[in-house]
């Protein structure tokens, strides 16, 4: 599945990837915008919130849902993601193709005249959101951030990372409460124009939309030319560090059973080096698959672990290899995660290593094409590296990389900072946790 682009005007792209896969079919609207500091950052997560709540045309959630049920059961969303230092709001339809309409309506045409409402008419009076809404999704995602404590994983995960990123706007990856606090209908209002304005807007269309998209072209033309566009977009673009200078080692004590670990390094590469297929198969071979070393040696054979995996940000370079472990084997665990490191910078991995880990990565590629949010998530990222491949030239990548190609990229990786949850309940042994495995592209 190739993409087909095209400028529709003021750094405004439309995104057609073709697929009879599916009988809907999907658009999404992607506006980027630069992390920039925590309450800028908020307010893009709040945004989406608010947006959902109502529109001019559709001023509360029931009506959204009754115009929706009418369209075939068609689904509009809105969320945030973060891609590096990038932050990400998308604003999406998925409806019905036109041939299944038993009434010869067009799906196509009513349901983007609807999403154009929730994205380019958002209810709004005096300059700013419904006061209502926004104060009721302020509190929704504040008890959001507070809940974040619960999942121990993540919350350390989200420690060592904010401290390898001190300095750094990655670290802005997280929302503040504080910063939520500090949001209102009028300057929420104000961001969203920013947005709209100032940032880059990818549109992506999948499905059967060989004979639509001229329709689709002229849509958006029409529907987004009152935008006043700035000449120049907002610079979106992740800092990389490639070497860690210098190693930290942090331990914090809670009131939990099990320990929980994370080690973060800097790889040495990002998404955008040439030969960035070198670590995704190192990756894949040492903490990314069900036949990892880390898996295989630290969990399986050492049993050291509840779990033990690698997430990786490729956008900006760094990996964490994240696991659950009771206190006492928690040096034993570092040093041998360290080691499985070692041995595969150090050539010591078999043949059939390689082939598993190639195949996880090919399949995790191959199912891309399982759903459309997928397909376009996979395109958008292909977008931002500047370098647009298909999951098929991917793999041709990772079929050409071998032995040579899994040392030099382990050689790369080095170690920033090891953050440590010591749990203080050690009485009662905690449930088996498993953790879902982290695999990037």
């Amino acid at each position: 599945m190739s993409l087909e682009r095209i400028n529709i005007g003021g750094n405004i792209y439309i995104n057609f990837v073709e697929s009879d896969k599916f009988k809907r079919n999907y658009i999404v609207i992607d506006i980027i915008s630069r992390l920039e500091n925590g309450l800028k950052a908020a307010k893009s997560g709040l945004l989406t919130k608010v947006m959902m709540r109502g529109s001019a045309n559709y001023p509360s959630m029931a009506d959204i849902n009754k115009r929706l049920n009418y369209l075939y059961a068609a689904h509009v969303g809105a969320w945030e993601s973060k891609l590096g230092e990038a932050q990400v709001v998308s604003v999406s339809a998925a409806m019905l193709d036109n041939k299944y309409a038993l009434d010869g309506s067009n799906i196509l045409d009513e349901t983007l005249d609807m999403l154009a409402d929730i994205f380019m008419n958002p209810l709004v009076k005096d300059g700013a959101f419904d006061k209502d809404y926004v104060e009721q999704e302020k509190t929704n995602m504040i008890n959001e951030i507070l809940a974040q404590i619960n999942d121990k994983s993540g919350y350390v995960y989200k420690k060592c990372v904010q401290a390898m990123c001190e300095n750094e706007r990655f670290k802005f990856t997280w929302l503040e409460v504080d910063d939520v606090k500090q949001i209102d209908g009028a300057n929420l209002y104000g961001h969203y124009n920013y947005l709209l304005e100032n940032c880059a807007i990818e549109i992506f269309c999948v499905g059967r939309l060989a004979d639509k998209k001229q329709f689709i072209t002229d849509k958006f033309k029409d529907l987004l030319k009152d935008i006043k566009r700035a000449e120049n977009i907002e610079d979106y673009s992740s800092e990389i560090i490639l070497k860690a200078e210098n190693k930290s080692e942090i331990t914090e004590e809670m009131e939990v059973n099990q320990g929980k670990l994370a080690i973060g390094f800097r790889m040495g590469a990002s998404n955008k080096d040439k030969n960035f297929a070198d670590f995704i198969l190192f990756n894949a071979l040492y903490g990314a698959s069900a036949t990892s070393k880390l898996f295989e040696n630290v969990r399986e054979k050492l049993s050291l672990c509840y779990y033990c995996h690698t997430a990786v940000t490729s956008e900006k370079g760094i990996v964490t290899v994240l696991s659950g472990v009771e206190v006492n084997n928690k040096q034993r665990a570092i040093d041998e995660i360290l080691k499985q490191l070692e041995e595969v910078k150090s050539g010591r991995f078999t043949d059939k290593e390689i082939e598993d880990a190639r195949m996880s990565v090919i399949n995790s590629y191959k199912s891309v094409y399982d759903g459309f949010g997928s397909i376009s998530f996979w395109y958008l990222r292909q977008l931002m590296k500047g370098d647009v491949k298909t999951p098929e030239g991917a793999i041709d990548e990772i079929n050409k990389a071998g032995r040579e190609s899994i040392i030099k990229a382990a050689n790369r990786m080095t170690l920033d900072t090891i953050y440590f949850l010591k749990g203080t309940l050690l009485n009662e042994p905690e449930d088996f946790e498993s953790e879902e495995e982290s695999e990037d592209e």
